[in-house]
C-alpha cells in the first residue's frame, strides 16, 4: 500500500485534541469529517483515524480526531504527517498532476538531457523544481515560461530555458 501526503499536524490548538493541520495538497476535501486519514511518521508505523471535526483557516485547518479527545494526546502527534492510500487520490485532468508524480522525471531542453528532477520547493510566488545534474542543482521555476510539457507516461519533462541558465 503506498501512502500519499496530505498535510502535516503544526501543533495543538486548544484543550480539546484540537490539531492545526497544513495542507499538503491543494484539496481540503480529504479532511472532511467522516474520513479517515492515516497519521505518523515516514520512518514508522502509520495508524488510522477518523476525523471527527474541521474548522477551514486560511492556509491552514483545524482538525478534531476521535482518537485524540485531549491536548495531551493531540501533542503526541505533533509534526506527524497525514496520509492518504495512493488509490484514494483524486483524478486530476490530464495536465494536472500531483508533484509526487514528478520526482524522478527527466528534464530535457532541445533533445539534451539536463538532469532528473529531485525535489519540488514551494516558493512564494510559484514553485521550483529541483534538477539535479552530475555534479550541481538547479532551481527551475516551475512556470509555462520554462516548462514546455510534462509526459507522464514518458517520465520527462520538456523546458525551454533563457540563455545562461544552465551556467
Amino acid at each position: 500500500m503506498t501512502k500519499v501526503l496530505v498535510g502535516k499536524i503544526l501543533k495543538p490548538q486548544g484543550l480539546q485534541g484540537v490539531v492545526k493541520v497544513l495542507p499538503l495538497v491543494d484539496s481540503k476535501e480529504y479532511f472532511s469529517p467522516g474520513n479517515s486519514l492515516w497519521v505518523g511518521l515516514p520512518d514508522k508505523e502509520y495508524r488510522l483515524m477518523t476525523v471527527e471535526e474541521v474548522t477551514e483557516e486560511i492556509k491552514t485547518v483545524l482538525i478534531r480526531f476521535q482518537e485524540v479527545p485531549s491536548r495531551q494526546l493531540a501533542e503526541e502527534i505533533q509534526g506527524f504527517f497525514l496520509a492518504v492510500e495512493e488509490k484514494e487520490l483524486k483524478v486530476l485532468p490530464s495536465d494536472h498532476f500531483y508533484y509526487f508524480e514528478l520526482l524522478g522525471f527527466k528534464v530535457i531542453e532541445e533533445g539534451e538531457l539536463k538532469g532528473e528532477v529531485v525535489a519540488i520547493v514551494e516558493g512564494p510566488s510559484y514553485d521550483y523544481l529541483v534538477v539535479r545534474e552530475e555534479e550541481r542543482e538547479y532551481y527551475l521555476p516551475f512556470i509555462y515560461a520554462y516548462v514546455q510539457r510534462v509526459d507522464k507516461r514518458g517520465g520527462f519533462i520538456e523546458v525551454k530555458c533563457p540563455g545562461g541558465f544552465w551556467d
